[in-house]
């Protein structure tokens, strides 16, 4: 160990004894720096308490163990309803765009307590992180104390890994596998790793263009067949359905970096920088610099294609030797993250791999002033810039909130100049030869395939900006809007209930002002009488929910003017005559049907008994009354949703077979003519109205975006609709649309 370290020490340094003994003491003081600000900022406080992101992972693996459709967790409001009942002692979880197999990591640990689970989860990590370390030394000839700090200088990554309870590690060390395979000229497991590794996180099956462009037809094989083994396993282990909407619904929108809060300055990529910039969202990037969205996508496909061509071009080389790969590798690794739509600090941990790799490659060259350069951006890339993330920039000066990011631009003209400078070819050769050609025929392939997705992405994307029915700056999800004859009820999430774990409230909008209504757990899915008189919603708390009926009147949160309509019950609808109350009650996650007459409004129960409308085996998911007394709803059935109705007396349950698609969220307009429903075409959800007497069918919407929960307006004229068209997956705003003129 002392002779390896030695030898390294006069390859980049100069032969003096004295300033050798230094720079190991220096190297490992700044080592034990390291460690312990990662102790202190990272460890222990991940200890301390449990995180959303642990949580997400945790309750889809119990969700699993215990036998519920998993299909169902990319929705926001039923995932957080399923939080509430199993008591998670976090404000707001949600899953997307994480794969359905990354829960399989905690599976083992869903039968503990959440926090307990998540002390064995860091246990767990901290051996990952240990068998990176072997990896990376056996990779390369750095000393185990120069590892350890190439190691510990992600501080952000770390730090945030570990708050999390990601799952970033995992990928990390597989992919460090992977490396030690391809280096030892095993590329055929070296694919199978990297396949293993997209299983939990999508980004390592990209190493199938690394391959390709490499010609290792051996390793995209393998790289193939570990995909093709995680969809088989996904598909035996939860289902066809649940691989078909996260393939179909879930994947495109992470492609595309449109989780959460798109316009995030958080995010440090380029893809944010650009929406920041130059597309304008009322509520979540009010003040860019302009609203272009033709040249938001010009410039995100031009900028994104010239990258990956110049980068892939650059590492087309005459030097085949064993340094020249791994510095090939490394800077694919980079060049993942760099393009990646939306990383987090977190997803910075396969820096380390890069950084460690690179070092070594120059270290062997004896380039040392290069290796202090490259080392040094890599620290800033990984400081931690928290407080500046606190603050929404507008305009050009978002350009200055975006310090990761520039300092990844400065490291891949630096790793982009070692690739071209050390590839035994000067330029003119480069300019003339075969590969240049191919990578300028492949640049215009790529931008044009590029240019034209982002352009039919973007159609229709912004239309509802001028019908929005209420902005709120900062606003998450606005959802399952009730129209009465002055107000409109809707389900919110907003930062407002931040201060505590109820993250989900009952909004009122009436003459312009909001007001919402809140507290003993989240609020969802509002129902209102026609006049707004008497209100209900579904309130999620510890191992139920339950309907109560609030007083709508009131100008504060609380629980002082709610009562409670029906135990063990959600997503309620009140009949249009006030005398019907319809919910759901779930069976491990399957909704049932349930009836029962409207409660006195002194808080009496009503001596009529509840029934049951339609069993588990329909497993109902929305419901909404026709004027004339029946329920409509939908049901998932044989892998797609129909819709049905049923007599509220009778009980007799019919489908509605002229809706001739998947169909979900049926709303009734008053006049009774009209049934508006969401059809699920090509991945999203379009809205669509059909007249209940001709079955003529309108479709209403037809942007690259989910339109969904629509009501009508009292003159049956118009729809108040939830969308999420030019925001995140599932982020929706409330706008309008006419059905009839």
């Amino acid at each position: 160990m002392e002779a390896s370290s030695t030898t390294l020490g006069e390859a980049i340094g100069p032969p003096v004894a004295g300033y050798a003994t230094l720079r190991v003491w220096a190297e490992r003081i700044l080592l034990a720096f390291l460690l312990l600000l990662f102790v202190v900022r990272g460890f222990i406080p991940a200890w301390r308490h449990l995180d959303s992101d642990f949580a997400n992972y945790y309750l889809v693996a119990r969700l699993y163990h215990e036998g519920y459709p998993v299909e169902r967790v990319y929705e926001w409001t039923w995932f957080q309803r399923q939080k509430d009942h199993s008591g998670i002692d976090r404000p707001l979880v949600g899953f997307a765009p994480s794969t359905l197999t990354s829960a399989l990591l905690v599976v083992p640990l869903s039968s503990l307590p959440p926090l307990v689970a998540n002390r064995w989860w860091l246990a767990i990590n901290l051996v990952l992180l240990a068998l990176t370390g072997v990896f990376l030394k056996r990779i390369t000839s750095l000393p185990w104390r120069r590892i350890g700090v190439l190691v510990f200088l992600a501080v952000a990554p770390l730090d945030k890994c570990f708050l999390t309870g990601q799952v970033h590690l995992v990928i990390l060390l597989l992919v460090a596998i992977a490396a030690w395979l391809y280096f030892a000229d095993r590329v055929f497991l070296s694919g199978i790793a990297l396949g293993a590794a997209a299983a939990l996180k999508i980004y390592p099956a990209l190493f199938l263009l690394f391959f390709l462009v490499k010609k290792q037809w051996r390793a995209a094989a393998g790289l193939l067949c570990g995909m093709l083994g995680a969809v088989l396993a996904s598909a035996g282990l939860f289902g066809v359905a649940a691989c078909r909407i996260y393939f179909r619904e879930i994947l495109p929108w992470g492609l595309r970096g449109e989780i959460t809060d798109p316009y995030d300055t958080g995010w440090d990529s380029l893809n944010a920088l650009l929406r920041r910039l130059f597309l304008f969202e009322p509520e979540l990037n009010p003040a860019p610099v302009a609203h272009l969205p033709h040249l938001f996508a010009v410039l995100h496909s031009l900028i994104h294609t010239l990258i990956l061509t110049a980068f892939l071009g650059a590492m087309v080389s005459r030097d085949g030797s064993q340094s020249r790969r791994k510095l090939e590798w490394a800077s694919y690794c980079f060049l993942l993250l760099l393009l990646s739509s939306e990383p987090l600090p977190y997803h910075f941990l396969i820096l380390i791999l890069t950084a460690v790799l690179v070092v070594d490659y120059l270290a062997a060259r004896k380039k040392l002033t290069w290796a202090v350069a490259i080392v040094t951006v890599y620290a800033l890339v990984c400081v931690p810039y928290d407080r500046l993330y606190r603050e929404t920039p507008t305009g050009w000066a978002s350009v200055f909130f975006f310090p990761r990011l520039s300092w990844m631009l400065v490291l891949a003209a630096m790793l982009l100049w070692l690739l071209l400078s050390d590839s035994g070819q000067t330029l003119g050769e480069r300019v003339r030869s075969r590969s240049f050609a191919q990578a300028a025929l492949a640049f215009a392939a790529l931008f044009a395939t590029s240019l034209v997705l982002n352009l039919r992405h973007m159609a229709g994307q912004f239309d509802n900006n001028r019908t929005r029915v209420t902005t709120s700056i900062g606003s998450g999800i606005a959802i399952d809007p009730v129209v009465t004859d002055d107000s409109i009820f809707y389900g919110a999430l907003l930062p407002r209930f931040r201060a505590t774990n109820d993250m989900y409230s009952v909004d009122r909008l009436h003459a312009g002002q909001i007001t919402p209504f809140g507290g003993g757990g989240d609020w969802f899915h509002p129902a209102a009488t026609a006049d707004g008189r008497r209100s209900w919603a579904e309130v999620a708390s510890a191992n139920r929910s339950r309907i109560v009926r609030f007083e709508a009147s009131a100008d504060a949160t609380g629980s002082a003017a709610v009562v409670t309509e029906a135990a063990d019950a959600q997503q309620p609808a009140v009949s249009p005559d006030a005398k019907w109350l319809a919910y759901i009650r779930e069976v491990r996650g399957r909704g049932s049907l349930w009836i029962r007459p409207v409660g006195d409004p002194q808080g009496e129960s009503p001596s009529t008994p509840e029934r049951e409308l339609a069993g588990p085996e329909y497993d109902v998911r929305e419901l909404a009354f026709s004027p004339d007394g029946q329920v409509f709803f939908s049901s998932w059935q044989t892998q797609q949703y129909r819709l049905y109705s049923v007599h509220s007396q009778s009980g007799t349950i019919a489908e509605l077979t002229s809706a001739r698609c998947s169909a979900r969220y049926p709303a009734l307009s008053p006049d009774g003519r009209w049934i508006a429903f969401s059809c699920e075409r090509g991945g999203v959800w379009q809205l669509v109205a059909m007249n209940l007497r001709t079955a003529e069918q309108r479709q209403l919407t037809s942007a690259d975006c989910n339109s969904i929960t629509p009501a009508w307006t009292r003159d049956s004229k118009s729809l108040i609709y939830a969308s999420d068209c030019g925001r995140a997956l599932g982020i929706t705003a409330l706008s309008k649309i006419d059905v009839v003129r």
